[in-house]
């Protein structure tokens, strides 16, 4: 899917870095703890190594760029699952501290050769002079920008992919979504397509492809019709009611492929978006 310059629409490129990352995440580090809860112990871990003290849940959120619903809620969890306490802070009474019990400083100093192997992955496509480069890039494309301290690649791409999507809400709303943004896209370029070569080329899993599509029909943007190579399948193809649609939406998403670009350099922003291409495509 590629904007009017020809180069990918920086969301849709990172979607499909997050998913790269998210598949990695599960063969490497498996289910004991997702990319998001890791960062918040791994940051709590390095304010006590670093003698910085115990963080407050502000702090912790900064740390790991996660906003604060988000922090909140993924300290609640990891608290019920026994790998935080929160405590009141010796020095001030009226501040709650999270704390890391010694199990869990054992088990995240465990995790970090998997996490390492997750990172070395998914940026294996890439040099040593690129990898370096466009970790800079992503924590500038992450809403915290420099205060994000937890600069694993794919946690920034993670948090850059829901910046993204904040704007794209801000920007258009309800009306459509990024990925059904991207199967009408992939429709409008390629033409009638069978699901499963639509998911692919719209980066959907199998479940998220068939929900797209429902709404895409259901709003009258996309149909289904008998393949003529083959009577048994049937093919997705662009309505008008989905070209007029395009069509509307352009400012839209060309005002948030903008926005969330403005932090990086305007010389960078190609190969920004470009690097990040590259690793979408996996090693």
């Amino acid at each position: 899917m590629v904007a009017g310059d020809g180069i990918e629409l920086v969301g849709h490129v990172l979607r499909r870095c997050q998913q790269l990352h998210h598949a990695v995440w599960a063969e490497e580090v498996g289910g004991i703890l997702t990319s998001p809860q890791y960062s918040v112990v791994h940051s709590v871990a390095a304010a006590e190594a670093e003698g910085a003290g115990p963080l407050d849940q502000h702090s912790l959120g900064v740390a790991a760029g996660l906003d604060r619903t988000t922090v909140a809620g993924v300290i609640r969890r990891l608290e019920e699952q026994g790998w935080l306490r929160r405590e009141r802070d010796p020095r001030d009474a009226r501040r709650r501290v999270v704390t890391l019990p010694a199990p869990s400083r054992v088990a995240v100093a465990g995790m970090a050769p998997a996490v390492l192997a997750v990172q070395e992955r998914i940026l294996a496509p890439l040099s040593d002079e690129e990898r370096q480069w466009i970790t800079d890039r992503l924590a500038r494309l992450a809403p915290a920008g420099a205060a994000v301290q937890d600069r694993r690649p794919g946690h920034l791409i993670r948090l850059a992919q829901q910046w993204h999507t904040a704007l794209w809400a801000e920007e258009l709303g309800t009306l459509i979504t990024g990925p059904q943004y991207a199967a009408l896209s992939v429709l409008a370029g390629q033409g009638p397509a069978p699901q499963s070569v639509l998911a692919e080329l719209a980066a959907l899993d199998r479940s998220s492809a068939s929900a797209v599509l429902r709404r895409l029909e259901g709003r009258g943007w996309a149909g289904r019709q008998p393949d003529p190579g083959d009577r048994r399948s049937r093919l997705v193809s662009l309505t008008e009611a989905g070209r007029a649609l395009l069509t509307s939406v352009a400012g839209g998403v060309d005002r948030v492929q903008r926005r969330i670009l403005e932090p990086v350099p305007p010389a960078d922003r190609r190969r920004t978006v470009e690097v990040l291409a590259v690793v979408a495509q996996g090693d």
